[in-house]
């Protein structure tokens, strides 16, 4: 199936007017007031498809009726949130000095061919562990902490693998929970903190970044891609934003300094430029050596730096980041938002000090949001598609694993912790090919297939009128679908639940769990290999 055939089944299998998929725009009535309307259940599939990774059908069903407002600021949780209920846990290395596991190393460029192939082949087994882990708490999660940590990580990029080296899996696993810690606070807070993260000091080159020897990468990313977008600063800018920046360090191997500990980065005074700059028409003042420490460097040169950079581009940063936002929790497709939108919530954004929350509360709880033109409109990253699928089916840590699901993620074009280059990836239809299709599909039926009988018919008792299998296949359509189908389709489905056979046979099925599992499996893959079921 080409991409152009595919979309074509996409407009087609939904029953909604013109959209995306057709080549007509979206028809979007709802602006950014708030959805004050009670929630239906089809209301709460769409909110926890977009800001979750799902719901299952009586938790669902328990927030029917609530207002959106209600719901969002439960979803979103705490602004601290809580420790891993599971902890991500390494393999080890052994120390060829001290023979004990440890999670550190050399540095292997310095290390002959042999100790470095084992310490990279290492590397990878970590990295793929921790993809597995994030998944697994993906799906365990009740909440919107690991939707919105994914956004963040999609936004404040770094590889796993680039120019021929890796960055250390623990350091990516610092990132992570850094911009989990960070996510609903202040953006200003969040930059400094990336700023100085240890991943991406070792990503963009911060770590090499010295008095006399500058470099620039992550002054000008900081600007054009994490916070005002392209045009809002001049080479004049990048060049003192790298002066600022000098003298910080990435400890990453046990043969290099970490007066911090490792995996944390680290002030070098000597490396530091003490003169004066002048980013933005703004001048920090040169220092002493009685005042280059790590403490004032960071909140006299850094903190100020970022300061500044929000006190004179705010509608700048404001409108890329309510953008940004957009486009992934509400519509991918760039050249369709609409700019009174991204204004509207620009100036939410900028009303709020650049407090996060009510960035995406605004947008959460709209008419906008919730606007039918919307449903189903966005498509699935492979991320997105493999946990939520795995969260509907409620696999279990051990089924996860066995499944390999980092694995389908990677063939699906989309590895984890390694997104193509600093940009991230491109996304919307890009993610859908004649290569990635099919595995998709592939995964739905080998996930499908995991799921034991008698869990099978479990599931089967949570939707309601489950005995009847016209009421059941509704039920269930709404539950994996994002938006209606047609009377012929649900038929269909009907069919293939029941197996050709008449009505009454499916009580029948469900007195023995085998069966009723195999008749309910065989629907899910009808419904998990329609064209639709790749949107939310």
């Amino acid at each position: 199936m080409n991409t152009r055939e595919l979309f074509t089944n996409l407009a087609r299998a939904a029953v909604r007017g013109p959209g995306p998929f057709d080549g007509a725009p979206l028809d979007v009535q709802g602006g950014l007031e708030e959805y004050t309307q009670p929630l239906t259940l089809e209301d709460v599939y769409h909110l926890y498809r977009r800001l979750s990774f799902g719901i299952s059908v009586p938790d669902a069903r328990v927030l029917v009726g609530k207002t959106a407002g209600e719901v969002v600021d439960a979803l979103l949780g705490p602004d601290t949130p809580p420790d891993h209920a599971k902890p991500m846990q390494f393999n080890k290395w052994r120390d060829p000095v001290s023979g004990e596991m440890v999670e550190y190393t050399e540095n292997p460029q310095g290390a002959d061919l042999q100790t470095r192939f084992a310490i990279e082949a290492w590397w990878r087994g970590n990295h793929s562990k921790l993809s597995t882990w994030w998944l697994q708490t993906m799906v365990r999660d009740a909440t919107a902490i690991e939707k919105v940590t994914l956004f963040w990580m999609s936004h404040w990029t770094s590889e796993f693998s680039f120019d021929e080296q890796y960055l250390v899996p623990q350091t990516i696993l610092n990132q992570y929970n850094l911009l989990r810690n960070d996510r609903l606070g202040d953006f200003r807070q969040m930059a400094l903190d990336m700023t100085l993260d240890n991943a991406m000091l070792h990503y963009l080159g911060g770590t090499y970044n010295e008095v006399g020897r500058p470099n620039e990468n992550y002054a000008r990313e900081l600007m054009e891609l994490y916070t005002t977008g392209i045009g809002h600063y001049t080479e004049g800018d990048v060049q003192q934003a790298a002066r600022v920046l000098t003298g910080w360090k990435a400890s990453r191997y046990n043969d290099m300094p970490a007066p911090n500990g490792m995996y944390v980065s680290w002030f070098d005074a000597n490396r530091h430029d003490t003169g004066a700059k002048e980013f933005m028409g703004v001048t920090i003042p040169a220092r002493t050596a009685d005042n280059n420490t790590a403490f004032q460097v960071k909140n006299e040169e850094i903190r100020e730096l970022i300061n500044i950079l929000f006190r004179v581009r705010p509608e700048a940063i404001s409108r890329f980041m309510a953008r940004k936002a957009y486009l992934f929790f509400v519509y991918s497709s760039g050249g369709e938002v609409d700019p009174q939108v991204v204004n509207e919530l620009a100036a939410e954004f900028r009303a709020s000090d650049f407090k996060l929350r009510p960035l995406f509360r605004k947008i959460l709880t709209s008419s906008h949001f919730f606007d039918p033109a919307l449903r189903g409109a966005q498509i699935k990253t492979p991320v997105e598609y493999v946990a939520s699928l795995m969260k509907q089916l409620r696999l279990d840590d051990g089924q996860i694993v066995a499944l390999d699901p980092q694995s389908w993620v990677r063939t699906m074009d989309q590895t984890m912790f390694d997104p193509p280059n600093v940009a991230g990836w491109p996304g919307y239809r890009s993610w859908i090919s004649t290569n990635t299709y099919p595995r998709r599909r592939d995964f739905a039926k080998k996930a499908i297939d995991s799921i034991p009988d008698a869990k099978a018919l479990d599931f089967i008792k949570e939707f309601p009128d489950y005995d009847d299998p016209a009421k059941f296949v509704a039920e269930v359509a709404k539950y994996m679908l994002p938006v209606a189908v047609s009377a012929e389709r649900l038929a269909y489905y009907k069919s293939t639940l029941l197996e050709g056979q008449p009505d009454y046979t499916w009580n029948e099925k469900l007195q023995q769990a085998a069966s009723a599992s195999r008749s309910f499996k065989l629907l899910l893959k009808a419904m998990a290999v329609a064209p639709d079921f790749q949107l939310c």
